[in-house]
């Protein structure tokens, strides 16, 4: 298979040229954009289209009106499925806080579709987000189902093994430091969200091997004063440590392009990993309400809100809307907002040898839209998916 006359964005830049595919794995890539073939269906002119790397969504709980708890097989299916057609080729189904049995009965019927795709995009792992979160920090999140970790209920978690790619948790809530350095040895991102912690519990978090901030900016500490000193947050903490990798939901509304450009200048390119925290209203029409574990909420027509008003209930955002807004509404350049979106999450993954970039030998898991950011078609493994 061959992609010719096309704009292909490579980690550090977007080149003219064509790409091969064989045995569904990038073959070659050079910079002659005409085709060395004579036509045939193995021969995709774009037409001066973008080529990039299928995205990877690390944050991701549902769309249509499903959700990831449901642990059914046609509820990821139907997730899998949507989020595809908005150019994402890898995703980490996510939980919710939750009693530990939903937990556990979500992970299981995952388990046997672990690193496979159902027809959609292919499911990677699991990020566990809570129930080890702090519920002063719920956001939208129930808070009868936040709870400091115990070993009791990490451990059959972490049972899963590599399935676990990602957990969310507060890291000033005891016992904390010992699942970070329990995740850590799994191989799992230890990522601090729905969290009131202070520099003081997170000076010892990043020691225990602390590594990821989820959906920065939102349901996290930020700085205190208490007399005439300061105190920074988990927000300041996470912006001002290179360590950190941050997440940011690329909504232009979670976090407002003002503050999109604060966390893009203050991080390098490197350290950014953009998610949609796409819950159940995702491609829903909007004042669709819907609920997430007891949280009654609402689709909009940018995003979607709890129903009292309190606060947001996740996004409805597909990768290729999320690049789209960090190009257009935070100034990023498209280079790095995909670089965000595909080679960063794969390094986080500790997949980047696999997916997450075009070079040679690598899955030929792509992805390709216009000038106006519509997606034309989608490739996994070199198998088209989807075309428009």
């Amino acid at each position: 298979m061959e992609f010719t006359n096309a704009r292909l964005i490579l980690p550090n830049e977007i080149q003219r040229g064509s790409l091969s595919v064989r045995d569904g794995q990038i073959h070659k890539i050079s910079k002659d954009a005409k085709p060395s073939a004579k036509g045939g269906d193995n021969v995709f002119d774009l037409r001066g289209g973008f080529l990039a790397p299928g995205f990877i969504d690390l944050h991701i709980h549902g769309a249509l009106g499903r959700d990831t708890m449901e642990a059914r097989l046609d509820a990821f299916k139907e997730i899998t499925d949507f989020h595809l057609k908005g150019g994402t080729t890898s995703l980490t189904l996510t939980t919710l806080a939750a009693p530990q049995s939903d937990i556990e009965k979500t992970l299981a019927a995952i388990a046997p579709i672990h690193n496979r795709s159902i027809g959609g995009s292919r499911i990677v792992g699991v990020h566990v987000e809570g129930p080890f979160i702090n519920k002063v920090r719920a956001g939208a999140q129930n808070p009868e189902y936040c709870r400091a970790p115990t070993a009791k209920e990490w451990q059959p978690i972490l049972k899963h093994g590599k399935l676990i790619t990602q957990m969310t948790l507060a890291p000033e809530l005891p016992r904390a430091l010992n699942l970070i350095k329990a995740l850590r040895k799994n191989g799992t991102i230890a990522s601090a969200g729905h969290t009131d912690a202070t520099e003081k519990e997170l000076f010892p978090a990043v020691k225990a091997g602390l590594n990821q901030v989820t959906h920065t900016f939102n349901a996290m500490s930020s700085l205190t004063k208490k007399g005439p000193y300061r105190t920074a947050g988990m927000l300041e903490f996470g912006l001002a440590d290179d360590d950190l990798v941050c997440e940011i939901i690329s909504d232009g509304q979670h976090v407002p392009p003002v503050l999109m450009r604060m966390l893009f200048n203050a991080k390098p390119r490197e350290q950014v990993v953009i998610i949609t925290d796409a819950t159940k209203g995702a491609g829903l029409k909007p004042g669709t309400q819907f609920e997430l574990c007891g949280i009654k909420a609402k689709v909009t027509t940018t995003t979607a809100e709890v129903l009292d008003g309190r606060g947001l209930a996740g996004s409805t955002l597909t990768m290729i809307r999320a690049v789209q807004t960090a190009v257009e509404q935070a100034n990023v350049p498209l280079v790095d907002a995909v670089l965000m979106a595909t080679l960063n999450p794969a390094r986080q993954l500790g997949r980047d040898n696999e997916f997450g970039s075009l070079e040679a030998g690598k899955r030929a898991d792509l992805v390709w839209f216009d000038n106006r950011y519509q997606v034309k078609g989608v490739w996994l493994d070199g198998e088209l998916r989807f075309m428009a």
